[in-house]
């Protein structure tokens, strides 16, 4: 472990209480020199470290940017002992980037490991789903992908936007207090606005999300695992105005929902954590995730239209099934699964 993150995650284990110098230096099983160099450059860094001449250091203040040793350290000052971490097993912060997903796509063909996340201060080409652009101004949000390699047939890869849209539901409602609540196929909303979307891509050539829930299943023989790449776009603190026209009447952030500007590394460390245990639950336990989506979820019992294609499907939102695929009956009395589609009706 660096000496960064070893320090930090002292600190954040703190929970602004005084950590004593000489625990602080047994830790990190160095001379104090070397301590007093790091928190030195911590403080270059925009952290607030208070030295007492009795009681030690503490955290006041920590900067609103993403770097990827803060987010470990944030992410080990939770870790249960003995715990392995999947998702955070490698972080990678980026500046800027085209699309944290095409980085990780890129990444999964050579050897990137189960739970690799790629976040970006901003994209030049963020998108969402069919194709469709998603804005992402620098410092305003949490643009961020993970690469994800689950012991899952191709039938069943709906299961991890269900799961990755349980955990940003989850980690937003407790970080922020907001209602947030998850709107099929992969939104979560609050206030009935759209916050945040995910877009579940599969590598290996399917490449885009309509492989990962094309509605006939179809895709030869169940592997004993797929690799993806989860995207999660998240507006945080953007205002109204940062909005492009065409979805400012329904979408909205956190600052926008709550009137309090959000501390973004925070949020980034609760949504990872949730992800790690809803992603375990994906593979292990279904029936606990599908459970809690239908608590969090707009549309179970809705009449619902789904555009798929030139295709509309209409009926009630009755259930997800076990491979995460809404099951909506119709008029007729017949029930359709749907693996993917537009939202269109919801009422």
């Amino acid at each position: 472990m660096k000496v960064a993150v070893g320090i930090l995650t002292a600190l954040y284990r703190a929970n602004g209480q005084f950590m004593a110098a000489s625990e602080m230096q047994g830790l990190l099983g160095g001379p104090n020199s070397v301590l007093e160099a790091e928190i030195t450059a911590l403080h270059g860094l925009g952290y607030v470290i208070e030295l007492h001449p009795h009681h030690g250091y503490r955290l006041l203040e920590s900067p609103d940017r993403l770097m990827a040793d803060d987010l470990e350290a944030r992410l080990e000052s939770f870790k249960a002992v003995g715990r392995t971490r999947v998702i955070g097993s490698e972080i990678l912060v980026f500046e800027e980037t085209a699309s944290t997903n095409d980085v990780c796509e890129q990444l999964s063909q050579s050897g990137g490991r189960d739970g690799l996340v790629v976040f970006a201060e901003s994209q030049t080409k963020g998108r969402g789903r069919h194709g469709r652009t998603w804005v992402s101004p620098r410092g305003k949000g949490l643009w961020f992908s993970v690469l994800l390699r689950p012991k899952l047939p191709l039938s069943s890869a709906p299961r991890i936007t269900v799961a990755a849209s349980v955990a940003v539901a989850h980690a937003i409602r407790k970080t922020s207090g907001s209602d947030a609540r998850i709107k099929w196929p992969n939104d979560v909303t609050v206030n009935g606005r759209k916050l945040a979307g995910i877009l579940t891509e599969l590598c290996g050539g399917l490449g885009s999300s309509q492989a990962a829930t094309s509605s006939d299943g179809a895709g030869g023989p169940a592997p004993s695992s797929i690799t993806m790449v989860l995207g999660i776009g998240i507006d945080v603190n953007c205002r109204h105005e940062e909005f492009p026209p065409e979805v400012a009447a329904i979408a909205t952030s956190l600052l926008l929902a709550t009137g309090q500007a959000q501390n973004r590394p925070a949020l980034a460390a609760a949504i990872l954590r949730a992800l790690d245990q809803w992603y375990r639950a994906a593979l292990t336990e279904f029936d606990a995730v599908t459970d809690e989506w239908a608590r969090l979820s707009t549309t179970l019992g809705k009449q619902i239209v789904v555009a798929v294609g030139a295709r509309r499907v209409e009926g009630c939102a009755q259930a997800l099934d076990g491979d995460g695929a809404l099951l909506v009956r119709k008029d007729n009395g017949q029930v359709e699964r749907m693996l993917g589609g537009d939202l269109v009706v919801e009422r």
